[in-house]
């Protein structure tokens, strides 16, 4: 079978493979339908973060169970199911503590997730154990259930930075995972406000916020008022490189949640002004345990799904990508980004 892999010449190309097979009692086997590309592998396809090579990418997914091993017992031959990539080892010391988003592994090299160092969802079938897969309900549509791994990124950060009710939340950036954290601020917080540099996705924030804006125009609105009633309780940075832009909007005693990825990114900040205004950044590393929970927030999210708006064969990888990343995967022009998440179909 063919697969997507991220080569040792740092190159994203369509390879054959062996068919994965059950090699324990409590494997199981599925056939991937549907696999989003999510913002982690593009920032490996832009350069933006290192890729293990020759790991079949892809960790976002929904497809059904063809087989089970022996000793399966919580999903059967026929069930519709997504797949948690986190596959933790159930046995160092943060695990047993409950804390399986942190895990050492079992050889001390840390949480091993599907698609990242692991092979993943970018190729027809995918194995791994069952406490790492969940059946979906038969109402729920794949777009939808495809969603279910980076909902459940949003809520965990979501949790740990104790949204209220009452709180309002800027969200930076309205790709992918900030329109997700918007739909579910809009159910969580009182105000969602978000921004977007992409014209086709800042109509998007505009539909699943109350309010969205450019940077600049969110300049403008907020902070030529220069009143601390028009900053935030919660500002999400989903870009990855947005910290002063956060901290230019955060109320006093406000929350920053460190969200988006870009390891080549600093920021100098004064400890002292955190410490004096009560404000918190929050880091919650990977999810855990939440995709139950994820699951029955996603069967109220009806507009979830809609997210995937374009389908594209494996085969057909590299104009997927760069319509993606804005630009052609070989040749680097440029190339309009009028998606919003993009998944491969099987």
């Amino acid at each position: 079978m063919q697969a997507l892999k991220w080569t040792s010449r740092e190159r994203l190309e369509l390879t054959d493979i062996r068919e994965p097979q059950i090699a324990s009692p409590t494997e199981v086997k599925i056939q991937i339908a549907l696999t989003g590309i999510c913002g982690t592998d593009l920032s490996v396809f832009m350069g933006k973060e290192a890729g293990i090579p020759d790991v079949t990418r892809g960790h976002e997914a929904v497809g059904t169970v063809v087989e089970i091993g022996a000793g399966v017992s919580t999903c059967a031959v026929g069930d519709r199911v997504v797949i948690d990539p986190n596959q933790y080892c159930g046995l160092c010391l943060p695990c047993r503590r409950g804390h399986t988003h942190l895990c050492e592994g079992i050889a001390g090299k840390g949480l091993q997730i599907a698609g990242i160092q692991l092979d993943g969802t970018f190729a027809p079938y995918f194995v791994c154990d069952e406490r790492y897969v969940f059946a979906v309900p038969e109402a729920m549509s794949l777009e939808t259930a495809m969603l279910i791994e980076p909902l459940a990124c949003v809520l965990h950060n979501f949790q740990v930075a104790r949204v209220k009710p009452y709180d309002s939340v800027l969200v930076l950036g309205s790709g992918p995972m900030g329109l997700i954290a918007q739909m579910v601020s809009r159910r969580l917080a009182g105000r969602t406000v978000a921004t977007e540099m992409n014209p086709f996705r800042l109509e998007a924030a505009r539909r699943y916020s109350d309010a969205a804006y450019s940077p600049e125009e969110l300049y403008k609105e907020v902070m030529n008022k220069h009143s601390e009633r028009e900053r935030f309780d919660v500002v999400i940075d989903t870009v990855g490189n947005q910290l002063e832009t956060a901290e230019a909007h955060i109320k006093k005693g406000g929350r920053i949640v460190l969200f988006g990825i870009h390891s080549s990114y600093t920021y100098t900040f004064s400890p002292t002004h955190y410490l004096m205004n009560g404000i918190q950044i929050i880091g919650a590393g990977e999810y855990h345990m939440l995709f139950e929970q994820a699951i029955q927030f996603a069967a109220s999210m009806p507009e979830l799904g809609q997210l995937v708006t374009r389908q594209a064969d494996l085969s057909q990888f590299r104009e997927a990508v760069s319509e993606c990343m804005g630009y052609d995967l070989e040749t680097k022009e440029r190339v309009p980004n009028r998606t919003l998440k993009t998944a491969f179909r099987f």
